[in-house]
């Protein structure tokens, strides 16, 4: 028995493999390469933990990168590839059947949000996660006739989920929509995490907190 006592959407975990200088590369100035690579790590293993967490979760993770790595053998989780082209390309094939994607940049993201989306697949057709800076931190869509909400968006604006939003609404497909939460993806955005880690349960991204402790470089931006 699931913990809302009914069977949950699959949940797709996007993820990188974290390989140094192609992966949080807007970090790269301030942690280095290989910190870059160490903190995608820490914030995917998190990621991975919040949602092993959830009881009767269906779920598996969708990589980009080389799934022969020695680091995906170590996920302990069913693994895919990612397919090619844009983020709607990749996406489309990962919700093919339907379900929730999340990906692996808001390690401090509650469980209680993907939990909200699941509520809201049950009546919605389309469910967004907005994040502060346009984007989506999740997405799901109920069978594969929402689809088509991945199409003709700008990826990676400050547009991204409004034109997602307005592009459900042209498809006549029901939209639910949860809460903001946040991405981090600049050194602004690390401070905002680092602050943020201060006012919760330490039990809440033990990975990232680790990574950011023992991180010279990752200090506070100012």
């Amino acid at each position: 028995m699931s913990e809302s006592g009914a069977e949950h959407p699959h949940v797709v975990v996007m993820a990188k493999v974290p390989v140094p200088g192609r992966v949080k590369t807007r970090l790269i100035p301030l942690l280095g390469a290989d910190g870059a690579a160490g903190l995608c790590r820490a914030m995917t293993e998190d990621t991975l933990a919040m949602v092993r967490s959830y009881e009767g979760l269906r779920w598996r993770v969708a990589l980009d990168g080389d799934l022969d790595d020695p680091w995906v053998r170590g996920l302990g989780a069913a693994v895919e590839p990612q397919a090619s082209g844009d983020l709607g390309a990749r996406l489309r094939h990962a919700l093919r059947d339907g379900g929730i994607a999340i990906g692996t940049d808001s390690p401090t993201l509650p469980r209680a949000s993907l939990h909200g989306a699941m509520l809201l697949l049950r009546q919605d057709q389309v469910v967004f996660g907005p994040a502060f800076d346009g984007g989506y931190v999740l997405v799901g869509v109920r069978g594969p006739e929402a689809l088509g909400v991945f199409d003709s968006i700008p990826w990676s604006t400050a547009e991204t989920c409004a034109a997602s939003v307005e592009r459900a609404r042209a498809l006549h497909l029901t939209c639910g929509t949860l809460g903001f939460w946040y991405d981090v993806d600049t050194p602004a955005d690390l401070t905002f995490l680092r602050n943020h880690l201060r006012t919760l349960d330490p039990t809440v991204a033990p990975h990232t907190r680790a990574f950011l402790q023992d991180s010279p470089h990752a200090a506070p931006h100012r």
